[in-house]
């Protein structure tokens, strides 16, 4: 029988020989050991068996189940696991689509964002839940991120980091911000229940203020924003109307290694 060396037999079946190494090593291959020498062989079954573990790994079987189809299974048993990885195949595509949504999302935010740094707008915002978690730069009591079973984080990032300012604050009062994690609400119900029964502050949909701007170091504490605020604002109105909240967008860094933070803020108007 016309029989191959390691070397042969990779060349022949384009297969690396590390591959046929370790195929062989757990299981899903044999070869033969000529006498007097150390030297394995491989005959034509041997590279059929190859092709076929390369069909099955193709798929993405597990080495479990490669070994259960090369060795074990009748049509029926193929049948029920070629069904059953279709089955995990299309999980996985549902799974894909909703991280490419994701990503396709914040995309747009991003560009959006680029087209409208420093102008303000009058906007019909939806409704927006809020986990406020320190006051000022002070972690708060009971300022864990999950509330009622609802973890915000986990939303990301359809959540977002999100800086308070009181309106009080705005209009002259004390010093009265903190930072927490907030989220639109999507359009459909379930998610709107989901999120109005977590206790989150909820602002209704309404008519708000919005302003797309960025800052770099302290400029929540240091007085930055809300002074930037006060003086878009006061183009159009002596008082604010409502509380800010702003969402951060993005962080990105410049070649003098300033971090600039994106923010998307507003201020509702109903």
């Amino acid at each position: 029988m016309n029989e191959k060396t390691i070397g042969e037999l990779s060349r022949f079946t384009g297969v690396s020989v590390h591959t046929i190494k370790y195929y062989e090593k757990i299981g899903l291959l044999s070869s033969s050991r000529k006498e007097h020498s150390n030297y394995r062989s491989y005959n034509v079954r041997n590279c059929m068996g190859i092709y076929e573990c390369m069909k099955y790994r193709n798929m993405e079987f597990s080495l479990k189940d490669m070994a259960v189809l090369l060795k074990e299974a009748d049509s029926g048993r193929l049948q029920q696991m070629m069904e059953a990885r279709s089955a995990e195949l299309d999980h996985e595509i549902r799974r894909l689509q909703k991280i490419k949504g994701k990503v396709d999302g914040y995309r747009k935010e991003l560009a959006d964002f680029d087209e409208r740094l420093g102008q303000w707008y009058i906007e019909q915002i939806p409704d927006f839940f809020f986990r406020k978690q320190t006051n000022q730069l002070e972690y708060g009591d009971n300022g864990e991120v999950e509330m009622n079973g609802i973890n915000l984080a986990e939303d990301e990032p359809e959540s977002k980091a999100t800086v308070y300012l009181s309106r009080d604050y705005l209009n002259g009062g004390g010093v009265d911000y903190a930072w927490g994690i907030g989220k639109f609400a999507a359009s459909d119900e379930q998610e709107y229940s989901r999120l109005k029964q977590a206790g989150l502050t909820h602002i209704g949909r309404t008519r708000a203020f919005v302003l797309y701007e960025r800052f770099a170091g302290q400029y929540v504490s240091n007085g930055e924003m809300a002074a930037v605020l006060r003086k878009r604002f006061g183009e159009y109105g002596a008082e604010f109307p409502g509380d800010a909240y702003g969402i951060c967008l993005k962080i990105v860094h410049d070649q003098q290694e300033n971090e600039w933070q994106y923010m998307k803020i507003f201020i509702p108007l109903g």
